[in-house]
């Protein structure tokens, strides 16, 4: 790049990182507290919720990157035009490949982010996520049981604990089993503590006592333990874990799904539409990042508000993006919208190119209705589609 292309170039990028910090800190925010759950009322600490919610994180960025460069490049943009550094590179000759180069090197950086990310992170994290949250609601004890409330698990079994540490010791523990028909047992201890292993899931409890009441002769005996384990396995989760999703399927294997796969055999249309919208899903940074050449590239005196401009800018790039989605939606069931997939991305693309090689702008005083019509206008010129206007000569 030449001095005035990595000028841009690195406002652009600071801004872009101002604006992905911002935003992703705030979404991760909201979407990790909807996670607290884990802590309030499975008894789960934050070790562990912070996992779960660090594996948020990249499916965030997926959707976070390409909007934080939408913003950087009108932030730029419309400092370049406050400052009048755009006046001075307008006016000094420079063809809009200035301003395209840097805007184009941030959207090929955010494209190699936003499909890393699609093609691979996100995947490896929604099925680390799904098998975390798994292991977490098939654990009996973070599922139903609940500090200082007599929990019935089941039929005639009554569980109590008194304190759950954030080492997962459990202390006050009550159990009171009464499944057997003729005798009626008690089991107190102190404090104690799940395991798992491949016999089962066990609560081994210390310094205790077992109360065994015959119903037969109203007869009573008391043990007292050391260390005594109650076999849980028979209330724990036996379910395997559930068959992935197409979302959470990585790509290799969306190229080439198991015919055996009951997710696949559903909606195998799920399939090819994820694996196509993850590829196609690195062409809207890259549209993110020309359109605000497009929009604007051009000078403007301060009397020319340009919130009308900024307002079009965002309003196409959320449109084109939602139409992305749901056109990944309705390819789902429909294969012959894939080719849709990459049209709508690439065409906007070409679009917003010939706009900036036309050097198209618009004001804040111009309509709408002018800015399209002047939009379709310039590209008929360009290709010449219609009569041409006549040239030369008097009547």
């Amino acid at each position: 790049m030449k001095l005035i292309e990595r000028y841009i170039f690195k406002r652009m990028f600071a801004a872009f990182l101002l604006s992905l910090c911002g935003l992703s800190g705030t979404v991760w925010l909201s979407q990790a507290l909807r996670e607290l759950d884990l802590i309030t009322s499975k008894g789960q600490n934050f070790v562990t919720f912070f996992r779960v919610s660090s594996l948020i994180f990249p499916g965030l960025l997926l959707i976070v990157c390409p909007v934080a460069l939408l913003i950087g490049a009108i932030y730029t943009f419309n400092q370049l035009n406050a400052d009048s550094e755009l006046v001075v590179i307008n006016a000094s000759g420079a063809s809009q490949t200035r301003l395209l180069k840097p805007a184009l090197s941030m959207g090929l950086i955010t494209a190699i982010i936003v499909g890393s990310m699609s093609l691979y992170l996100v995947p490896l994290s929604l099925q680390a996520f799904r098998g975390l949250l798994t292991g977490i609601n098939a654990d009996l004890i973070t599922s139903f049981v609940r500090e200082g409330q007599f929990m019935e698990l089941g039929n005639r079994l009554v569980f109590h604990v008194k304190d759950r540490k954030p080492d997962g010791t459990l202390e006050g523990i009550f159990i009171q089993d009464g499944r057997q028909p003729d005798q009626t047992s008690v089991y107190i201890a102190n404090r104690g503590a799940v395991l798992k292993n491949p016999l089962g899931t066990f609560l081994i409890m210390q310094n205790g006592t077992i109360q065994q009441k015959s119903e037969t002769n109203n007869s009573m005996s008391i043990i007292e333990f050391e260390s005594y384990a109650f076999d849980l396995s028979t209330f724990g989760s036996r379910n395997t874990l559930p068959d992935y999703t197409a979302a959470e399927r990585s790509t290799a294997y969306l190229l080439s799904p198991s015919p055996n796969d009951p997710e696949y055999q559903k909606r195998p249309g799920t399939f090819l539409s994820e694996l196509h919208d993850r590829i196609s899903a690195p062409l809207y940074a890259i549209f993110f990042s020309i359109l605000p050449v497009a929009a604007l590239g051009q000078a403007q005196t301060t009397r020319q508000g340009r919130s009308l401009v900024v307002l079009g800018t965002i309003a196409i790039a959320t449109g084109v993006r939602i139409g992305g989605l749901i056109l990944a939606s309705l390819a789902a069931n429909d294969a012959r919208l894939i080719p849709a997939l990459y049209a709508l991305p690439i065409g906007f693309i070409i679009l917003s190119l010939i706009a900036v090689y036309s050097s198209f702008r618009f004001s804040a005083s111009d309509s709408i209705a002018s800015f399209v019509t002047e939009f379709f206008q310039r590209i008929a010129n360009r290709f010449r589609i219609g009569p041409r206007p006549s040239t030369g000569g008097h009547s």
